[in-house]
């Protein structure tokens, strides 16, 4: 077996292989470079090596196909075999590459490669792939497999006599908007693999956080007067810029704008409605329903060369245009009219060659130049430059794990530069043999003299396999020297001392014994970003995450983890990382180690019960005291009585977070229960509320009631009760109203009976005139929540409360302001439940800031939570842009309805 790089070994373009593989050759791919002096491959090896039987196409990009005409016209009586939608979409991309090599030898005075004419011979010629997937050449059989990376895309498996060779191609695991990821062909173990290394040093971002940041950020430079630029590969690329944009906008997350398409896209996405039946299900929906899931009248218009001024000369939207490097076609054209207006944006969503335009505009937002050359003129650099992480290429880790699924003897590294290669090389493990291929080179390959496979020591599958099928794996382990638990992703194994090489979250490489792995929690395939997101979370603070499980559902018996998440139908990451602590916590006797690797739980109705109530010392119950304090602060910050909290250790290991007040006995029992719900739930620490009272404040507040300074009240304590030495006056009600709410002591004139008391106005009781039969208590609540709901009134809560020898029924609005809304009302309950009644004086908080963001248009970009000032009666919200006035007045009267409290907008 053979295998010579003709183009694409150590480069990304002009990728073309020959194989001599069973006394038949072929060729695979032959494309052409986007930048540099010589586009095409090194064509003159072929002289030197066996006639190919036939060629075959991976995919429709110019960087694989480009060079297929001169190909076709050295040998034209070969066949030129590719999937259906691929000769489709070479059909359009061959004569773009064509335009393309046209105008770089008009530039450069050099003649083309090849003719308009031979471009037409070449798409006359191509056969189309077998529909079963399976095609004989000569004395090999070749098998195709999904590729992920554009519309029929696909990987060959070529085998013969006894030798197999896998080749990629260009792949994706991550399924995109319009198509599936890679089919991942288990058990073949080819004797040698092909694997492209585009992105081979490097990790993808989280696929979801990049949509939405390129979807938020077009609109919010078009939402200030300008135009984005998305210059997209018009192949693959712009189709999924296309969906996102739209989807966005049908559910409500961005403002509707135009969305320009030029170039080839238009044409490409065509080809796209074409197989629906390649694509993934939303996306067939949307053709099958409304003819083109991408161009869609009204919102996404297709755009002539002629209409390019008009469009510029119109109204702001989003141009998404080829070529995606920008070199040369449409976006070339957008982009010297927009990149010197700080108004606009180019926003970069794909791989980018060290000599392309979109690499030198990536280098100008990073502070590395400051002008860009597009067409051969010069232009300095305004616009926002933003880059998105759509790749349709695998990353390192994606790779590496399927060179782990497939064991090939030897790894030949391909459509890389050298330093994605040589890392990519790095993490391979040396057992498959991996090699960085250069341009122009032979690789043979002798066969064993068993007939089957080549010379080379081949990956047994029976040593250490406890070890092996950890690869790929979420481990849960643990240091010897600490008591937390950790994560980290098996990435290899190192049989001769019987380590795994992992990595951790944050990319740092460690060893780890099996005797140090608690648990393998799941196959992780997904991005490290979305992993490290919810890790983050859980470790910090776990609870969330298992205060709704059901345990009960579990049976009594031992367990493996894998079973419980089946048992409990758990498919969250978060919810799967929650679980795996908390078995953690189980008492040693009911944890099993079965064998190195393999471990079970012991779950009765004692352990269920006490998971369920979460009376396990599991990892993340709380949160750290310094974080449980700043949430604590954030959500009391507002309230008028709130001083400070701090941590008290009560010893035996117990701490618990104490809340002071100025005057606590101002705040209701109801208050601070729903604080203490509140806190409990954001931090996991149990609440106590001080009740030391500052009595140097007593003095303050009565000076501020009575407008001059006095002579030192006396202070009772114990009876809450502050006595001072002058007389009565007309406005002495009002004054200890005013003194009982802010303080909860009641204020006594020299002279005054201590019985005094407040009369109903004060205490805002609402008694009926008429008498009527007083209902027993549990009776008048039912009676009241009928009230409420016939009346149509929201109320929370209902509690009698005594005072002295009368009963009062206490009703909770959202806020006192709502509550004086219903004076009518309230004197009605009054006579249905024959006692007087009054509202809590406290607002509830949490459902206010509820309402209030439900409220707020999904346009205005809230900063942080809403903030309740009780004293004012407002709720306070921070914007990044200040919305215009007449929408802050409509939404500030539907928060004043719903609320009572009137909005503050900040910037």
């Amino acid at each position: 077996m053979k295998v010579s790089v003709l183009g694409g070994g150590n480069e990304v373009g002009a990728s073309c292989l020959h194989i001599q593989i069973a006394g038949t050759s072929l060729l695979i791919d032959a494309g052409m470079r986007m930048n540099g002096d010589d586009p095409l491959p090194a064509l003159g090896m072929l002289e030197s090596l066996d006639h190919p039987k036939a060629v075959l196409v991976t995919h429709a990009h110019a960087d694989h196909i480009g060079a297929l005409p001169i190909i076709h016209s050295l040998y034209p009586n070969i066949p030129v075999y590719a999937t259906p939608p691929t000769a489709d979409l070479m059909k359009i991309m061959m004569k773009d590459s064509y335009k393309i090599l046209e105008q770089r030898c008009r530039e450069t005075n050099t003649l083309p490669p090849y003719t308009e004419e031979q471009v037409k011979d070449l798409l006359n010629s191509i056969l189309l792939f077998p529909a079963s997937g399976e095609l004989r050449v000569g004395n090999v059989k070749i098998r195709s497999f999904r590729a992920g990376h554009i519309l029929g895309a696909v990987m060959f498996l070529i085998e013969g006599e006894g030798e197999t060779i896998f080749i990629t191609g260009d792949l994706s695991f991550k399924a995109g908007r319009t198509i599936s990821g890679a089919q991942v062909p288990h058990h073949i173990q080819p004797d040698v693999l092909i694997m492209e290394s585009t992105y081979g040093n490097r990790a993808h971002t989280d696929r979801n956080t990049e949509e939405n940041r390129l979807a938020k950020h077009v609109s919010e430079v078009i939402s200030n007067g300008g135009f984005v630029l998305i210059p997209a590969f018009a192949l693959g690329r712009a189709q999924e810029v296309l969906l996102i944009l739209q989807d966005y906008m049908d559910k409500g997350l961005i403002p509707e704008f135009p969305i320009y398409v030029d170039g080839l896209v238009t044409p490409i996405s065509k080809i796209y409605n074409n197989y629906p039946h390649f694509l993934k299900g939303p996306v067939a929906y949307r053709i099958k329903n409304l003819g083109d899931a991408f161009i869609r009248e009204g919102r996404c218009r297709a755009i002539h060369s002629k209409e390019r001024e008009s469009v510029l000369s119109g109204k702001p939207g989003c141009i998404v245009a080829s070529s995606g490097m920008l070199i040369g076609g449409a976006s070339s054209w957008y982009a010297e009219r927009l990149v010197s207006n700080e108004k606009n944006a180019i926003f970069i969503t794909g791989y980018q060659d060290e000599e392309s335009p979109g690499r030198k505009l990536l280098n100008i937002a990073d502070g590395i130049e400051d002008h860009i050359e597009l067409n051969g003129t010069s232009y300095p650099v305004k616009c926002l430059v933003g880059k998105y992480g759509l790749s349709a290429h695998a990353d390192a880790n994606e790779m590496n794990r399927f060179i782990q699924t497939l064991e090939p003897t030897y790894t030949l590294l391909v459509h890389g530069d050298d330093e994605a290669r040589k890392q990519l090389s790095n993490v391979i493990d040396s057992k498959f043999h991996p090699l960085l291929v250069e341009n122009g080179e032979t690789y043979p390959f002798e066969k064993r003299k068993s007939g089957k496979g080549v010379i080379g020591k081949r990956y047994k599958n029976h040593a250490n396999a406890i070890l092996r099928e950890k690869i790929g794996s979420l481990l849960l382990y643990q240091k010897e020297t600490e008591e937390t638990y950790q994560l980290a992703i098996c990435m290899n194994v190192q049989e001769r001392t019987n380590t795994l090489i992992c990595h951790t979250l944050k990319g740092k490489q460690i060893k780890l014994g099996l005797g140090q792995i608690k648990e393998t929690i799941c196959y992780w395939n997904r991005s490290i970003d979305e992993l490290k997101e919810a890790a983050g979370q859980v470790l910090a603070f776990s609870r969330p995450y298992l205060e709704s499980l059901n345990w009960n559902i579990l049976p009594d018996g031992n367990l493996l983890l894998k079973d419980i998440f089946q048992i409990m139908h758990l498919d969250s990451i978060k919810s799967q990382l929650a679980v795996s602590l908390a078995v953690q916590s189980l008492p040693e006797n009911y944890i099993e180690r079965v064998q190195p690797g393999i471990t079970t739980y012991k779950i009765d109705q004692s352990i269920k019960s006490r998971l369920t109530k979460l009376a396990l010392p599991i990892q993340g119950l709380q949160v750290n005291p310094t974080y449980a304090m700043d949430i604590a602060r954030n959500y009391m910050a507002g309230h008028p009585r709130f001083i400070r909290c701090g941590v008290d250790d009560l010893g035996t290991e117990k701490e618990r977070l104490t809340i002071y007040f100025d005057f606590p006995h101002a705040v209701s029992e109801n208050e601070r229960a729903e604080m203490a719900d509140t806190i409990i739930k954001e931090t996991g620490w149990p609440i106590h509320f001080s009740e030391s009272v500052r009595q140097d404040l007593l003095q303050e507040e009565l000076t501020k009631l009575l407008g001059n300074p006095i002579q030192t009240p006396s202070i009772h304590l114990y009876e809450r009760k502050v006595v001072v030495s002058i007389s009565r006056s007309e406005n002495t009600d009002k004054m200890v109203g005013q003194f009982r709410k802010i303080t909860g002591f009641t204020l006594q004139f020299k002279g005054q009976n201590a019985s005094t008391q407040q009369t109903g106005k004060e205490r805002e009781l609402f008694q009926s005139k008429t008498v009527s039969k007083r209902l027993e208590n549990n009776q008048a609540m039912e009676e009241t929540k009928r009230w409420a709901k016939e009346r149509e009134i929201t109320i929370y809560k209902t509690s009698i409360k005594q005072e002295e020898s009368t009963t009062i029924m206490e009703v909770h609005f959202i806020s006192p302001e709502i509550a004086k809304l219903h004076d009518i009302e309230l004197e009605e309950l009054s006579y249905r439940i024959g006692m007087p009644v009054t509202y809590a004086k406290s607002p509830k908080q949490n459902e206010i800031i509820r309402l209030t963001v439900q409220l707020l248009p999904s346009s205005w970009n809230l900063k942080k939570n809403p903030s309740i000032h009780m004293d004012k009666a407002t709720v306070s919200i921070k914007l990044s842009d200040m919305p215009v006035e007449d929408e802050i007045t409509i939404v500030s009267e539907k928060i004043n309805q719903a609320t009572g409290y009137v909005l503050e907008v900040k910037v």
